[in-house]
């Protein structure tokens, strides 16, 4: 562990980590051949080269006034940008409520290191952020996770917890109606507010939509100039209308384009990332209604007017691609498996394909958190187990020799009450029934002051009990990873910038490691 509080652990040990990316990263041929894996180290951009992208100056203007009215003020990026001086960096997210999870914060510390990077072998660029507010997933959108610490009884040995609370809006009725320009519940902002004993800021003002409320915060929180880009900005889907003509006139080869890569990743052994609804069509386009549900589009139309077309998971990478043209997308891993199952289709459409770079990954705590691994011994590979497992490691000679005393007194058991029946049954035969339903009882009963003895053998050291389960409760919460449930918001709140220069400092985009960071 550096000074700093930082631990790196390999990205494998990760739960649930895309195997199509953990191939990817290590350049395995097997997951290179549906994506291009960009070169890593001092010279992988030198290839890189700005171009003038000569957006239309309608899109230029009403990105400008956008980005000003959530406080981002990046007009001369913007300008020197479009005239094809800088390179371009594009991650996106939903627009989810209070800035949404951890890793949504590691996506940007991610896009601000990577620029660093380039500034420091002599390249400009400049950051984009696109706001996926034509999502309609609601829930996703309207759920935030917040750690609160909780002490319980003496009794219990454990001094330390991290409980992980939920705050959650649902509508009414299920709708496909897109989350972005949808006002925040009074409800949601009320709990959040009063669980932080918090002044009611501007981004949470009273009727604000979730795309105004993210935008205006993580411009709040990042002091680095980032480019809000608003999906569902009029002037960008007049810019996309050529796409969305050729993606309706060409949508049946679209359909067998991602059919026949879906079933080539199948074949080397690979999950496709999305797969097609009832009658094996893919998603491609929506149309949006007047109140803004979206509606799927199957076959070939007109595009009379382009701002009512919404793209799905396997068409807004080809919208932002084709207005963008980005050097570089940092996405997460379902991110680089769409790109790897939807790479066929830049081909089709004649949209280039920019490298694609894997977010970072990180985990934070306070310091005091992070030290107990080396205070006690426990290895970081191991957070993601159960506090019982992971002492157990500590004491397993003796565990090794409880399981192996309870299984030798298991079987001398068994035979004694074998030897009880053999000489009782000729005289009771009656008794054959009460045996098994002896043997049964005595086996659970047996089993269970076993696995007694081996919690209080690993429980023993109360300090080190109590180090795993605060560890395991602030970084493995119900079972799910940290930075995919718990909000970046609740370590803002206490750290402040720091929580943001320490992510930009330490976070390692593109790379097969995930990070522990102490605050």
């Amino acid at each position: 562990m550096s000074e700093a509080g930082c631990l790196r652990v390999p990205l494998a040990r990760y739960p649930g980590m895309n195997p199509f990316v953990l191939d990817w990263l290590a350049s395995s041929e097997r997951a290179t051949q549906f994506l291009p894996r960009g070169e890593r180290g001092p010279d992988a951009d030198a290839t890189l080269r700005p171009r003038r992208r000569g957006l239309d100056e309608a899109l230029i203007d009403a990105l400008v006034e956008s980005n000003r009215r959530w406080g981002s003020f990046v007009d001369d990026e913007l300008r020197s940008w479009n005239e094809g001086r800088t390179a371009t960096i594009v991650a996106g997210q939903q627009v989810g409520f209070a800035g949404g999870p951890l890793y949504t914060m590691a996506k940007i510390a991610s896009m601000i290191r990577m620029k660093r990077d380039f500034e420091s072998r002599g390249m400009r660029a400049t950051i984009f952020f696109w706001l996926a507010t034509e999502d309609h997933d609601y829930d996703e959108a309207a759920t935030l996770g917040l750690p609160v610490a909780s002490v319980p009884s003496e009794r219990s040995g454990v001094n330390r917890q991290v409980d992980l609370v939920t705050l959650k809006a649902t509508r009414p009725v299920a709708s496909k109606q897109v989350v972005g320009p949808a006002v925040i519940p009074e409800a949601l902002t009320t709990a959040l507010l009063a669980l932080y004993d918090l002044p009611r800021p501007k981004w949470l003002r009273e009727g604000i939509s979730f795309a105004d409320s993210f935008a205006e915060l993580v411009a709040t929180a990042v002091s680095e100039k980032i480019v809000f880009v608003d999906a569902l900005l009029p002037e960008l889907r007049r810019a996309g209308a050529r796409l969305f003509e050729q993606m309706l006139a060409k949508c049946d080869v679209m359909q067998e384009a991602l059919a026949g890569r879906s079933r080539a990743l199948e074949l080397s052994g690979y999950q496709p990332q999305i797969l097609p609804r009832e009658g094996n069509r893919y998603t491609l386009l929506f149309r949006l209604d007047a109140n803004g549900v979206r509606h799927i589009i199957d076959n070939a139309a007109e595009v009379d007017d382009p701002t009512t077309i919404s793209t799905s998971a396997n068409t807004r990478p080809l919208l932002q691609d084709a207005i963008l043209h980005p050097d570089v997308f940092i996405g997460g891993p379902s991110e680089v498996a769409y790109y790897a199952q939807i790479a066929p289709l830049h081909e089709l459409l004649g949209v280039p394909l920019p490298r694609v770079a894997l977010r970072g990954h990180a985990l934070v705590a306070p310091k005091r958190v992070v030290r107990l691994f080396s205070r006690f011994g426990i290895d970081p590979e191991s957070v993601f187990a159960a506090p019982d497992e992971i002492l157990a490691s500590h004491e397993a000679a003796g565990v090794e020799e409880v399981k192996s005393l309870a299984r030798a007194a298991r079987r001398d058991l068994a035979a004694r009450i074998t030897q009880i029946g053999e000489i009782a049954l000729p005289a009771e035969h009656a008794l054959a029934r009460a045996i098994n339903r002896s043997i049964g009882h005595i086996e659970y009963h047996f089993d269970k002051l076993t696995e007694r003895a081996i919690r209080g053998l690993v429980r023993k050291d109360r300090d080190r009990y109590a180090a795993a389960r605060e560890l395991v409760s602030t970084f493995y919460p119900d079972g799910h990873v940290q930075d995919r449930v718990v909000a970046w918001f609740a370590y803002w709140v206490r750290f402040g910038q720091h929580l943001v220069d320490t992510l930009v400092e330490e976070i390692e985009p593109d790379a097969d490691v995930f990070k522990i960071l102490g605050l």
